[in-house]
C-alpha cells in the first residue's frame, strides 16, 4: 500500500471509531445498557462528622476494625471475626503534611480472642484534626495489617 493509502485507512478507522462514540448520549452502560463496560464517577467525598472528627473502618477476611477520632482521642472497636487470636491492636499515621510518622497510643491494649469483640481507648498525640491524618495504619502485635479507610 502506497503512503497515502495508509494515511487515508488510518483516517477511515480513527473516523469510524470516533462515530462509533456517542459520548453517553444513549444512557448508561453497563449490565442494564448496551455495553458491558460501566463508567461511574468517583463522587467526591462527604463527611457529615463534626469539625475534626473521623471515622476510619479496617475490613479483611472476617477482622472489622473501626476508629472513631474526635481530635487527637478517641476509640478503637476490634471484631475479631477470624478463626484466630488476634495480637493486641496499635496504629500509626503518616501526616498528611510532611508524610512523617506518628505513633499512636492504644490504652491497655490486649489480644482479641477469635470471635470476640473489644473496645480501647486511643488517642494520636500529634494529630488535633483529622484533616493532618494523611494515612491510619493498623498493627496487630509486630504484623503491618494495613490501611484504615475513611468512611465518616
Amino acid at each position: 500500500m502506497k503512503p497515502t493509502g495508509r494515511s487515508g485507512a488510518v483516517a477511515l478507522v480513527v473516523t469510524l471509531l470516533l462515530a462509533g462514540c456517542t459520548g453517553g448520549e444513549d444512557g448508561p452502560t453497563g449490565p442494564t445498557g448496551d455495553d458491558e463496560t460501566t463508567l461511574v464517577p468517583t463522587p467526591a467525598q462527604t463527611f457529615t462528622g463534626a469539625p475534626g472528627t473521623a471515622v476510619y473502618t479496617y475490613v479483611n477476611g472476617g477482622l472489622v476494625v473501626t476508629v472513631q477520632l474526635d481530635g487527637n482521642a478517641g476509640t478503637m472497636t476490634v471484631h475479631n471475626g477470624t478463626p484466630h487470636d488476634l495480637d493486641a491492636p496499635d496504629v500509626y499515621v503518616l501526616d498528611a503534611l510532611d508524610g512523617h510518622e506518628i505513633e499512636g497510643e492504644v490504652a491497655s491494649a490486649a489480644p482479641v480472642p477469635a470471635g470476640e469483640r473489644s473496645t480501647f481507648d486511643l488517642t494520636i498525640d500529634e494529630i488535633t484534626d483529622a484533616a493532618n491524618i494523611g494515612l491510619l495504619v493498623l498493627l496487630l502485635g509486630a504484623d503491618n495489617y494495613g490501611a484504615f479507610v475513611r468512611t465518616g
